[in-house]
C-alpha cells in the first residue's frame, strides 16, 4: 500500500471493465446516498464471500470500510468510485474531485478546489466541511484516519505543522486542534495507518524519511523513530512496522515492539516495492506487481509472519496493493490462482492467525487463462505462405509450448514460444508465425510441408514466475489446399524430386523452403530421400508431368526400353496407382518434358523433340485412359537443344513456358503464347552447360510462381520475361544414400 503519496487529479486513468456495477446518480446538489448496509455476515475464512460486489478491473484501492471500498481507475476518465459490498451499488463521484479514504472507516475524502468535504458513505451523510482556504494557500490535506482529517500547513521554519480536525458534537464547524512533538522541519506528512487512538503519521526531515504515532485525543506525538528509505508503514494494537528500501538494493521489513522496544528485522531480497500491513502480531509482505515477475520468487506471495514464533503463512499468491481495513485487518487488491484476482480482506482467524476472503473478484484470472483466439476453423495453405496464430492469454510472462498435429498422418509440429521476447508492440497475445510445416518423422529439427487434412493444436503456458498452474489448451482446425501443387507427390504442399537409382528404385526426396533456425534466412532444403517404388530399371526416361489423370495431383510417365510410354498416376500421399498403357512408339523422342499448362486450357501438356529435331505437342484431355490428344507440330530445328524443361508460367506470360539449353552451355526461355507455341526464343545466359538436369520444380518458395532447380541450387522466378531467374541460392545439403543414385529426372 501507498499510504503517504496522494492521486493528483491529472493522474492517467485506465478505463473501468467490471460488470455488474450499479450507477448511482451524481446531482448538482450533492451525491446519490446508498442505504447503510450492515457489514457481510457467515463469511469462511479463506474461501470467497457471498457478495454481489465486483472488483474493477485493474483500478487501485484506496480503502476498505466495514460496509465498502473505495476505488480509483487505473486510467481514464472515469471518477473514483465507492462499492457497497452487500450489493455491489455504486457511487460514483464527480469529476474532477479528488477522493480518498479514510482509515479504519466507511469515511472519505472529497476534495474540490480548496474545500474539503468528509463524508460517511456507510450513513450516507456528511460529517463535516473545511476550506483549506482559510488556512492559508498553502495548506493541504495530509490524509484521514476514521472521522479525523489531517491537514498539514507551512510553520515558517522551513518546514509544516500538522492539525486535527473531527466532527463537533453538535455539528456545525469541526473542532480541531494541532499535533504537537513534530519537528520543526518536517514535511511530506501523510498519515499513513491507525490503530486504537493512535495514528501513524510517516514524514521527512533533513536527516531522512522517519515515523511517529500521534495520539488522535491530545494531538501529542508519543512516539517517533527514523526510518531510512522509508517505504510502507503500519500500526497495530502491539507493533509498528515499516520496509526500508533503499533504491536498487533489497528490502528489509522492520517491526518495532510497542511495549517493549523491541526491533525485529527481517530482510527480503525484493528489489520491487514491497506492501507492508499488520494484523495483530502478524506482519504481512509482498512484491508488488508479482504477477508481472519474469522469475519465480517467494516473496510474490502475500506472506503473513508470526512476529512472536517466526511461523509463516502463505496468504495470497500475489498482491498489487493493500491498505488499513477496518478494526485491525487488512485490504489487499491481490489473487490467487483458485478465486481470481480481486479485493481480499486479512483478518484474524483461529487463534489469531490471519486468513484471506474474498469480498469483491474483478473477474480478472491469477492464473494463466486463455480469454480467446483467432485460429481458423480453415487454414488455406495454397493462399498463405505463412499464418499468424494468435491465442490472447490473461499474461504473457510465460513461456508456451505449441503442438500441431495431423491427426490423419501423425505429423507434428513442436514449437517453443516465449512471447515476451518476441512480441515487439502487441503485448496481448501470444502468437507463433506458422510456416505450414511439420516436423519430418524421425527427425524433428528438419521441416517439411504440413499434409492436408485435419489438425489439433494444444498450448502448454508455463508462468515463468510459477503464479499458478501450467495452463493446458486445445483446439483443431483444418489444412486445406485449394490451389494443388502439380509436383508434390506426398500431398504437403511443396514439390517433391523423383529418381532413380542404379537398383531400380525410385526415390522420392521431400523439399521445403523454411527460414534457418541458425542464420534467420530461408533456406530451400531438399532432404531424406524414401522409397516410393521398385523395378523401375525398366524404363529409360521418367518424367514428372504434373496432373495428366485427373486427379488433381502430381503424377509421371516413364518409357520403357521398347518405346511403350505409361502413366503413373500419384494418390497425393507419396504412393501411385498401378501403371496405365499410354501407347507405343515413343522411342523415337530424344527428349520428352512436361508439367506446365502449354495450351492455357487448365491441364497439363507434354512435348516431345523427335530424333530429327522436330518438337511435338502433346496436348493433356485430362482422362487417364486417354492423357493426351493426337500430337501436334508446333516447330523444327530443336535438336540444337541438348535439355528441354518444361517449367509452367516462370516469366509472367498468358501460360506454360519452356527453357531449353543448348550444347554450348547457353540457356534460352520460349515464352508460351497460351495456344501451344511459343514467342521468339530469348537468350538468359551463359554458364549453364555444367549443372546437370535442369527441372521445372514448381512453386518452391510459395509466392505463386514456378522454379527452376538444379542439383544443389535452386533459381527463383522473377515473373518478368526480360530476366525470369534470380541469382543462384544454394540449397541446404542432400542427405546422400551409401549407394549410388543416377538422376533421370526430377519433380
Amino acid at each position: 500500500m501507498d499510504r503517504r503519496v496522494r492521486i493528483p487529479v491529472s493522474r492517467r486513468r485506465r478505463r473501468l471493465g467490471a460488470a455488474a456495477l450499479v450507477a448511482l446518480a451524481v446531482t448538482a446538489g450533492g451525491l446519490g446516498t446508498p442505504a447503510v448496509a450492515a457489514p457481510p455476515t457467515g463469511v469462511t475464512a479463506g474461501t470467497a464471500a457471498t457478495t454481489t460486489a465486483a472488483y474493477p478491473r485493474q483500478a487501485g484501492l484506496w480503502s476498505l470500510g466495514r460496509t465498502g471500498f473505495l476505488t480509483w481507475p487505473a486510467e481514464g476518465s472515469e471518477p473514483a468510485r465507492w462499492t457497497r459490498l452487500s450489493d455491489g451499488a455504486v457511487t460514483a463521484f464527480p469529476a474532477g474531485h479528488l477522493v480518498f479514504g479514510s482509515r479504519d472507516s466507511d469515511v472519505v475524502v472529497d476534495e474540490a478546489g480548496s474545500t474539503v468535504t468528509l463524508r460517511d458513505m456507510a450513513a450516507g451523510t456528511e460529517l463535516f466541511q473545511v476550506d483549506l482556504g482559510q488556512y492559508g494557500t498553502d495548506s493541504q490535506v495530509a490524509g484521514a484516519v476514521r472521522s479525523t482529517l489531517f491537514v498539514s500547513a507551512a510553520n515558517g521554519a522551513g518546514g509544516r505543522s500538522l492539525r486535527l480536525y473531527t466532527p463537533a458534537a453538535g455539528g456545525g464547524l469541526p473542532s480541531s486542534r494541532s499535533v504537537t512533538g513534530l519537528p520543526a522541519d518536517a514535511t511530506g506528512l501523510w498519515a499513513a495507518s491507525v490503530a486504537g487512538d493512535s495514528a501513524l503519521v510517516t514524514y521527512r526531515t533533513g536527516s531522512g524519511s522517519r515515523w511517529a504515532l500521534v495520539d488522535l485525543t491530545t494531538g501529542a506525538v508519543t512516539a517517533h523513530r527514523a526510518a531510512p528509505d522509508l517505504g510502507d508503514a503500519a500500526v497495530s494494537a502491539t507493533y509498528v512496522a515499516w520496509t526500508e528500501q533503499p533504491v536498487g538494493g533489497g528490502a528489509t521489513v522492520v517491526a518495532l515492539n510497542r511495549a517493549t522496544g523491541a526491533v525485529q528485522r527481517i530482510p527480503l531480497a525484493a528489489q520491487d516495492r514491497v506492501s507492508l500491513g499488520l494484523v495483530g502480531n502478524w506482519v504481512t509482505y509482498g512484491q508488488r506487481d508479482g504477477l508481472r515477475a519474469y522469475e519465480p520468487s517467494p516473496l510474490l506471495a502475500l506472506t503473513a509472519r508470526d512476529l512472536g514464533t517466526g511461523a509463516t503463512r502463505k496468504l495470497l499468491d500475489h498482491v498489487v496493493s493493500d491498505v488499513d481495513g477496518p478494526g485491525g485487518t487488512n485490504g489487499v487488491h491481490g489473487g490467487t490462482a483458485a478465486l481470481g484476482q480481486g479485493l481480499y480482506r486479512i483478518a484474524p482467524g483461529t487463534g489469531g492467525t490471519p486468513v484471506a476472503t474474498l469480498l469483491a473478484a474483478s473477474g480478472e484470472p491469477t492464473k494463466v487463462d486463455l480469454l480467446g483466439h483467432s485460429i481458423p476453423s480453415t487454414i488455406d495453405l495454397s493462399r498463405n505462405r505463412s499464418f499468424d496464430l494468435k491465442w490472447r492469454l490473461s499474461r504473457i510472462n510465460v513461456e508456451m509450448t505449441l503442438t500441431l498435429r495431423n491427426t490423419r498422418t501423425g505429423d507434428t509440429k513442436v514449437e517453443q514460444i516465449h512471447p515476451l521476447a518476441e512480441q515487439a508492440a502487441d503485448f496481448t497475445y501470444a502468437h507463433y508465425l506458422w510456416q505450414g510445416d511439420v516436423g519430418w518423422p524421425g527427425d524433428p529439427s528438419r521441416s517439411t510441408g504440413a499434409p492436408a487434412g485435419p489438425y489439433t493444436w494444444r498450448i502448454d503456458a508455463k508462468p515463468l514466475n510459477g503464479i499458478g498452474p501450467t495452463l493446458t489448451k486445445t483446439g483443431s482446425f483444418t489444412v486445406v489446399r485449394s490451389r494443388p501443387q502439380p509436383h508434390d507427390f506426398d500431398g504437403d504442399g511443396s514439390p517433391d524430386l523423383l529418381m532413380r537409382d542404379t537398383a531400380g528404385r525410385l526415390l522420392l526426396a521431400d523439399t521445403f523452403r523454411s527460414r534457418d533456425s541458425g542464420s534467420g534466412y530461408e533456406v530451400f532444403q531438399e532432404h531424406h530421400f524414401r522409397v516410393v517404388g521398385q523395378g523401375f530399371g525398366i524404363y529409360d526416361k521418367i518424367e514428372a508431368t504434373g496432373d495428366l489423370g485427373g486427379s488433381g495431383v502430381g503424377d509421371f510417365v516413364a518409357r520403357d526400353k521398347a518405346g511403350v510410354l505409361w502413366l503413373h498416376k500419384g494418390r497425393g500421399d507419396h504412393t501411385f496407382s498401378a501403371r496405365i498403357r499410354i501407347g507405343g512408339g515413343w522411342g523415337t523422342y530424344a527428349r520428352l518434358t512436361g508439367g506446365g499448362d502449354l495450351t492455357g486450357d487448365g491441364r497439363a501438356d507434354l512435348v516431345a523433340a523427335d530424333t530429327a529435331g522436330v518438337l511435338w505437342l502433346y496436348r493433356g484431355t485430362g482422362r487417364d485412359t486417354a492423357p493426351f490428344a493426337a500430337r501436334k507440330r508446333i516447330g523444327g530445328g530443336w535438336g540444337v537443344y541438348d535439355q528441354l524443361t518444361a517449367v509452367g508460367n516462370l516469366a509472367g506470360g498468358p501460360a506454360g513456358d519452356l527453357l531449353a539449353r543448348d550444347r554450348s552451355g547457353v540457356l534460352w526461355l520460349y515464352l508460351g503464347k497460351g495456344d501451344g507455341t511459343f514467342a521468339p526464343r530469348t537468350r538468359i545466359g551463359g554458364g549453364w552447360g555444367g549443372l546437370g538436369r535442369l527441372v521445372g520444380i514448381g512453386d518452391a518458395d510459395r509466392d505463386g510462381r514456378p522454379d527452376l532447380y538444379a542439383e544443389g541450387s535452386l533459381y527463383r522466378s522473377t515473373g518478368a520475361w526480360t530476366a525470369p531467374l534470380r541469382p543462384r541460392e544454394e540449397t541446404s545439403p542432400v542427405h546422400f544414400w551409401t549407394t549410388p543414385v543416377t538422376y533421370n529426372h526430377f519433380a
